[in-house]
């Protein structure tokens, strides 16, 4: 016979499902990362995707991904709200499901954000995804909760490399190369990633510029790794900062074949002055040995090394502007041999034997008086020589910590 509240209760069902549907989706669409992991059989393939998703970083706006994205996330919001239910529907308030809230308009999360993950897949796991196998790629990307696998087999025929990418179990890409270093090959997985994960409105640009430059588009930093940065299509306004260099603001309207490789205008350097112990070290300047302890014309960034017979060579870079820099060599003798950290733990390891020993002595007097009827004088004796000695071995060695600290300052 079927009770009251069991109908009751399937008739709450899909207005309780909908109701936790609509609590769990927004904050999961909010919350949720745009997971992503890369694998190759080959270190060189491996860092040319990675490189590759961070020149990427930031939020994923091409449509079919996030169309992708929200459908996985509604379906684990689902799940969610089934789970949910399971553990409401076993309480005897069950009939309180109306007090959930079902408030309306919540703010979308706006575009996930990418995140690279590094699964910990098994050498067979690894076989299957690295030979495109779907089935694989489609249960380890939901076991490990991935948006999107990427997967790199690399083969080796002479002097050129074949690489075929696959992608969430699809073949993606298929090139030959000489080298994984190569630039071009770069370029090419980039804009692959690039149209995958961002859109057709985004274009990979060349760049440019000295290591230690700084490129902003719009106020915000945009990262360039091996010579490529990602940039929206369309007009931007370009400020590029580098040490050393006069900053350059312009104009660029970024579409493909688009290079950002302007001409910076050094900075007038600055005077500095060097101040070496000891007096009469050898001073060399961007490599070439200064005749001056004046430098003149200082341009960012510098290297100094001082040298000194007897003493540990010191080289220091910089890419701050600075109108005196204090050099202080050490000698050889100190950075070869730890004289400081060996005399110390002679000391404390004589200290924990003296102390033993001290407490050995103590221990047998006091069994001496005890137990008359033992004769422990030779133990005593004994206790009362090593610890006379260790005594003496202490202050030596506490004499010795003292000087080494000494002329360690």
């Amino acid at each position: 016979m079927i009770s009251l509240k069991a109908i009751s209760t399937s008739r709450r069902k899909p207005k309780a499902i909908l109701i936790a549907l609509m609590m769990l989706l927004p904050v999961m669409l909010a919350a949720a990362p745009f997971r992503v992991s890369v694998l190759s059989d080959d270190a060189s393939y491996a860092s040319i995707l990675s490189d590759a998703l961070a020149l990427i970083q930031g939020e994923v706006t091409a449509p079919d991904a996030v169309e992708a994205f929200n459908a996985r996330s509604a379906e684990k919001a689902e799940m969610a709200a089934e789970t949910e239910l399971s553990s409401l529907r076993v309480r005897e308030d069950f009939r309180g499901i109306e007090a959930l809230s079902t408030e309306e308009g919540q703010e979308d999360g706006g575009p996930p954000m990418l995140e690279l993950v590094r699964p910990d897949f098994s050498a067979t796991e690894e076989d299957y995804l690295l030979h495109g196998d779907s089935d694989a790629f489609q249960y380890l990307m939901r076991r490990e909760d991935l948006d999107m696998l990427i997967a790199a087999d690399i083969s080796y025929d002479g002097q050129l490399s074949e690489c075929t990418l696959y992608i969430n179990g699809e073949e993606a890409y298929r090139s030959l190369f000489v080298s994984a270093a190569d630039g071009d090959e770069f370029a090419a997985v980039t804009s692959l990633l690039t149209e995958r994960l961002k859109g057709p409105d985004h274009i990979p640009v060349s760049v440019t510029l000295p290591s230690a430059a700084t490129l902003y588009a719009d106020g915000e930093a945009v990262p360039f790794i091996r010579s490529l940065a990602v940039l929206p299509a369309g007009e931007h306004e370009i400020l590029i900062t580098a040490p050393g260099y006069e900053d350059l603001s312009l104009t660029l309207d970024i579409a493909e074949g688009t290079t950002i490789a302007p001409e910076l205008v050094r900075k007038e350097g600055g005077r500095m002055y060097l101040s070496v112990t000891p007096y009469d070290s050898a001073i060399y300047f961007q490599g070439l040995l200064a005749s001056s302890r004046t430098i003149e014309d200082v341009q960012l960034p510098f290297q100094v090394t001082a040298v000194h017979e007897g003493f540990s060579p010191l080289t220091v870079q910089s890419r701050m502007a600075m109108d005196r820099m204090i050099l202080s060599l050490r000698p050889e003798w100190m950075t070869q041999y730890d004289t400081v950290g060996r005399a110390k733990d002679r000391f404390y390891t004589d200290l924990l034997t003296t102390l033993v020993s001290f407490g050995c002595y103590v221990a047998s007097s006091a069994l001496s008086g005890i137990y008359t009827d033992v004769y422990l004088a030779p133990a005593v004796t004994l206790f009362a020589g090593v610890s006379f000695v260790q005594l003496i071995e202490l202050f030596d060695s506490m004499f010795d910590y003292y000087q080494a600290a000494r002329m360690g300052i």
